[in-house]
């Protein structure tokens, strides 16, 4: 069972020093190219079904289903994961299963452990955010402990944020992707380094 919130951060570089001086232990930090797949008619999104093929610190296929009673606290879904060694022949073969709808979705992340949470930093074209996962009560505990707003938490798909970001910025398109010439606010992650 996935357990998390979002919080947006204005300053990444400050939580990523924070975390070192609490000795967090640093488990990657890699360019995430994230391929959504789905039926021409989005069936699978329509049914709180959400099924992922990710490159990146390691090769995922995730599928996730939405919970049937919602918590408004913290965002759970079913999740199940595993690695693979080629996400692009899986790709290929969802694709011959009927899954021919790609969505993209591209970011930079950083992951720690700290405790017993996993806390990634991420940087996508709209902006920063940091992701707390793990025991829902632990989630709000070490949020306090980093001075994190949870007042502002978010439990909702970087998908969804994306929707909202289009509209407010009266944009179109659906793959979550870097433009060419994209200003790196913070230099975050510039090629997996941490600058």
């Amino acid at each position: 069972m996935e357990q998390e919130i979002k919080i947006k951060i204005e300053n990444p570089l400050e939580l990523i020093s924070k975390l070192i001086v609490l000795k967090a232990e640093k488990i990657g930090q890699s360019f995430q190219r994230t391929t959504r797949m789905d039926t021409p008619n989005m069936d699978l999104e329509k049914n709180g079904t959400f099924l992922r093929v990710r490159s990146g610190h390691k090769n995922s296929v995730t599928l996730k289903k939405k919970l049937k009673e919602k918590n408004k606290e913290i965002f759970e879904r079913e999740e199940i994961e595993t690695e693979v060694k080629d996400i692009d022949k899986l790709a290929d073969i969802f694709s011959n299963l009927g899954f021919t709808k790609r969505l993209i979705l591209e970011k930079y992340r950083i992951d720690f452990k700290y405790k017993d949470l996993n806390i990634s930093i991420d940087e996508l074209p709209f902006g920063f955010y940091v992701e707390l996962e793990g025991k829902s009560e632990r989630i709000f505990e070490i949020a306090k402990e980093l001075s994190l707003d949870v007042a502002n938490k978010i439990t909702v798909t970087y998908w969804d944020l994306f929707e909202e970001y289009k509209k407010k910025n009266n944009l179109q398109g659906e793959d979550i992707i870097f433009p060419e010439d994209y200003d790196y606010k913070s230099k975050l992650l510039v090629k997996g380094q941490i600058v």
